[in-house]
């Protein structure tokens, strides 16, 4: 008596793999699966570059300003601040040289995409300069006029009369980077009165 589960035992009968079909699907999930890990990995190293980029910037900008106060906390009290084309400079204390002893010309330039701090001394025949930031798109700066307490444009300082005198008593600067970041340093000028 023959049943038919029997029949389908028959070595002849029985099927060994997967069919076509059945690849194919195995094919198309694991693709799938892939794509995601792929696209999670790539949001991941994207975000880990992101922070990274930001970390830095807010390295070299703390630098920068911790650079920037020393220099103007330490600028002789009855120089000035000189606007240039480029940037500005004044008189200051604050050198590489010896710290607090010599007075030195800081120049701050911002040509080229960078900022770079110059310092020099004619009396001691003495130059230093470094660049502190690449990638700087624009830059403006305005200076907190004491007198009537508003702020003025680096150009209307500029161009002020000669007998105009004014007590600047902090400088704002405003910086744009190639990736679009804004940042903004107010410094207050001590004892300035110009």
């Amino acid at each position: 008596m023959s049943t038919p589960f029997a029949e389908m035992e028959h070595p002849d009968m029985l099927q060994s793999g997967f069919s076509l079909i059945e690849v194919l699907i195995g094919l198309m999930l694991s693709g799938l699966l892939m794509s995601m890990v792929a696209m999670v990995l790539g949001q991941s190293i994207t975000n880990n570059e992101v922070i990274r980029s930001n970390v830095s910037l807010s390295s070299r900008m703390f630098t920068l300003r911790r650079i920037l106060h020393r220099d103007l906390q330490n600028r002789l009290i009855d120089g000035g601040i000189s606007v240039k084309a480029d940037g500005f400079e004044f008189v200051s204390t604050n050198n590489y040289l010896e710290d607090g002893a010599v007075p030195v010309t800081v120049l701050w330039d911002f040509s080229g995409n960078m900022i770079r701090r110059f310092e020099q001394s004619d009396m001691l025949e003495y130059e230093n300069s470094f660049q502190l930031m690449r990638g700087v798109t624009s830059w403006t700066l305005e200076l907190l006029d004491g007198n009537n307490g508003s702020w003025i444009s680096s150009a209307q300082y500029k161009s002020r009369a000669l007998s105009s005198k004014s007590s600047i008593k902090a400088l704002r600067l405003n910086l744009t980077f190639e990736d679009g970041q804004r940042i903004l340093i107010v410094e207050r000028v001590p004892y300035a009165f110009e």
